[in-house]
């Protein structure tokens, strides 16, 4: 007789609207910051493990996810904004739970803070600036990764005017 096993089911669908659905919790919003002058996008480094900067909605943050957002990447990457902009959500249904929601932002970078320790985890993160495109393939996020960081990158050029940086563009790191 064969041992029945558990299917794990994991959907993850990208959504260009906002705001996202009320019934579903947010347990994510990262922000794809730009920089005001490269037009490349931030890009945390973590021990050569990489991610946008943000994190999950305290309840000091009163249901307000820019205020998630703002806090997250201050925490996280020691970056301040100057604006900021929705460019959709994933929705995340996993085998077991209940559907979330996961946010993501367009922002601009007003300054970056001296780097210190992220207080949530004790370790301090790198902060690398690269094309959005060259961040879709660090993050390993797929084809859903690349249409938000597109997504982003159009908001970006329409918002604040900025020149989008070209694949290919050197890596630098932010000071």
């Amino acid at each position: 007789m064969q041992e029945a096993t558990a299917v794990l089911v994991n959907e993850v669908r990208r959504v260009e609207a906002w705001p996202p659905p009320p019934e579903f919790k947010v347990r994510q919003v990262y922000g794809i910051v730009f920089h005001p002058v490269s037009g490349a996008v931030i890009v945390q480094d973590d021990e050569g493990r990489y991610n946008l900067p943000g994190g999950t909605p305290e309840p000091e943050d009163n249901a307000d996810l820019a205020v998630t957002l703002r806090r997250e990447v201050h925490e996280e990457s020691q970056l301040v904004l100057s604006d900021w902009a929705p460019v959709g959500y994933q929705l995340v249904r996993e085998d077991g739970q209940a559907p979330y929601v996961q946010v993501r932002y367009a922002a601009l970078l007003d300054k970056a803070d001296p780097i210190t320790p992220d207080p949530c985890t004790g370790r301090a993160y790198g902060r690398v600036l690269v094309s959005p495109a060259d961040a879709a393939e660090l993050l390993r996020w797929g084809e859903r990764g690349a249409a938000q960081l597109a997504a982003a990158s159009r908001m970006a050029a329409e918002r604040w005017g900025l020149t989008i940086a070209a694949a290919g563009t050197a890596r630098q790191e932010l000071s």
